[in-house]
């Protein structure tokens, strides 16, 4: 017996002793002991329960950390308490301010940000120990609702126009001139993500150790750019970017520089972070990151406001990385020139897109051969006198 004891998984807060039960033969099935009345197939090792608190993707865990917190404001402006326990009427109401108020142009949000909503709430209330809680039936025909009216209203989700050269050449200008550390920031945001054609949660992912000077044999200075791909929660081992622009070179350089002379440049730091209204450079919190995602498109939209006359005033952050496409399309690159030149999408159908987008802002002609031969299909002229001899003629039967 007590050889036996000594080979059963340790549970460190067993509340009662462990009693072992005879393996009984019920028709060839094999009954395990007991452990006062707890299955142990029914129990996470220790390890198992630690790999499943750090499974989700730390960008995931921030994103629905950052809509609590708006769930949670808004609970506090109401007089209402978050939770949780959450009430299911507090998430139904909070959804249904969203419907109605938020958005952009606070003529409601899309369908996407009402789920993120409820998901993150659901995702708090399970974390804390209430699994399937609040009960998501009444938020959900909140949801389709939305879907349906914006379907009548033919509301679609807009792709970001392409924020190409041009654009960020004027995008400059909305930097926060006062502040220097926000400003280099700032910038590098803009030339990185045009550079490296990177998703907001790419450029998030950027380290230090992501740059790389360069100075070549011609005297010639490059910076080599490292970025992890993203899409849909799957992480590539990335690719390199090689960029020799002088200006972004410059950008991405000054920048560092400032965090160097606050000791904060080491290889394995955050690239982007977070910096107060005061220009003080905000701590990396223990999980080893810095700005989030969502917070890169902040500082992006930020910057579209305080740029006088400018004309993409919906824009966000993923236009960045349509802008290399969108030029190269109005220098007469094909879709699928474009896409060996950058090697960044494996179809055509996103860079026809922008390529399309590119070609408008340029005035030129972004049909091609098809449009073409379409023209050419040309209906012989009516033959208008034809026509009215025939009017003239009829009579109604009486």
């Amino acid at each position: 017996m007590d050889e036996e004891a000594d080979n059963l998984p340790a549970l460190a807060d067993a509340p009662t002793e462990i009693v072992l039960g005879e393996l009984v033969d019920a028709g060839q099935v094999l009954v395990p002991f007991t452990l006062a009345g707890l299955d142990p197939n029914e129990t996470l090792t220790e390890d198992a329960a630690d790999d499943l608190a750090t499974a989700r993707p730390a960008r995931t865990s921030q994103t629905y950390a950052e809509q609590w917190r708006y769930f949670a404001r808004w609970c506090a402006d109401n007089g209402r308490h978050p939770g949780p326990r959450t009430s299911e009427a507090n998430m139904v109401s909070y959804v249904s301010h969203l419907r109605r108020r938020g958005g952009r142009d606070g003529t409601g949000a899309p369908v996407s940000s009402l789920r993120l909503a409820m998901a993150a709430i659901r995702d708090a209330n399970a974390r804390a120990g209430y699994e399937n809680w609040p009960p998501k039936k009444a938020t959900a025909e909140l949801i389709r609702k939305q879907a349906a009216d914006h379907a009548r209203a033919r509301r679609t989700p807009k792709s970001s126009p392409p924020i190409d050269a041009a654009r960020i050449a004027h995008l400059q200008q909305g930097t926060t001139a006062d502040i220097p550390l926000t400003r280099w920031r700032d910038l590098t945001i803009l030339h990185l993500g045009y550079r490296t054609r990177a998703r907001r949660s790419e450029q998030a992912a950027y380290r230090i150790d992501s740059i790389v000077f360069e100075r070549l044999e011609d005297g010639t200075e490059q910076m080599v750019v490292g970025k992890r791909t993203s899409k849909n929660d799957h992480w590539s081992t990335g690719r390199e970017y090689v960029i020799r622009d002088p200006v972004a070179i410059t950008v991405v350089r000054t920048y560092i520089s400032l965090l160097a002379e606050l000791g904060q440049a080491e290889p394995q730091l955050p690239l982007l972070r977070g910096i107060t209204r005061w220009g003080r450079l905000m701590p990396v919190p223990a999980s080893g990151t810095g700005m989030t995602g969502h917070a890169v498109n902040r500082a992006f939209k930020r910057m579209v406001t305080r740029t006088p006359d400018f004309d993409a005033k919906n824009a966000t952050s993923h236009g960045l990385r349509a802008g290399v496409p969108a030029d190269l399309a109005a220098q007469g690159y094909s879709a699928a020139e474009i896409m060996v030149i950058t090697e960044d999408w494996k179809s055509t159908t996103m860079v026809e897109q922008y390529a399309k987008a590119g070609l408008r802002r340029a005035g030129k002609d972004n049909l091609g051969r098809a449009q073409q031969a379409l023209d050419a299909l040309v209906v012989p002229p009516l033959d208008r006198s034809a026509s009215v001899g025939r009017a003239e003629s009829y009579s109604p039967r009486q």
